[in-house]
C-alpha cells in the first residue's frame, strides 16, 4: 500500500526552512544568553542610588517579560521543527492549506495562513 506524498514542499526547499528555524534558535538562545549576562551586570550591588536602585527593579521587570516572549519563540520554532519532520511544513494548521511561501520566508516558524492568522487573532 503506498501513501500519498504529504509534504508541502520539496526536500531542498524544507531543508533551507530546517537550516533556517536551527539559526533562529540558535540566535535566540544566543540572545536569552547575553540578556541574562546582562541583566547579571545590572543587579549586582551598586551605591545605594535611587535611580540605580529603578533601574534594577525595571531591569528585573523587563527580564521577566523578554522571557515568556522568547520561551513562546522558541516553542514556535521548536513546533515547526516537528512538523518539518512529520512532512506537514508549510500546511496552515486551521485550514490545511499551504502557507504562502513569503509568509513562510518572513517567518519560518507560522503555523497558519494569513486568513487564519488574522482569525485568531481577532478572536483573541
Amino acid at each position: 500500500m503506498q501513501h500519498a506524498d504529504t509534504r508541502v514542499f520539496a526536500k531542498p526547499l524544507t531543508d533551507e526552512f530546517r537550516r533556517r528555524l536551527l539559526e533562529a534558535r540558535a540566535a535566540l538562545l544566543r540572545t536569552v544568553a547575553l540578556t541574562d549576562e546582562e541583566l547579571a551586570a545590572l543587579d549586582r550591588p551598586q551605591p545605594s542610588d535611587p535611580p540605580e536602585h529603578a533601574a534594577s527593579a525595571s531591569a528585573a521587570a523587563l527580564s521577566a517579560g523578554l522571557g515568556g516572549r522568547e520561551k513562546r519563540e522558541l516553542d514556535d520554532i521548536a513546533d515547526a521543527l516537528r512538523r518539518l519532520a512529520r512532512d506537514v511544513y508549510g500546511a496552515c494548521e486551521s485550514c490545511g492549506m499551504p502557507i504562502p511561501l513569503a509568509r513562510l520566508l518572513a517567518l519560518p516558524a507560522a503555523r497558519f495562513c494569513l486568513g487564519c492568522q488574522a482569525s485568531t487573532e481577532a478572536s483573541a
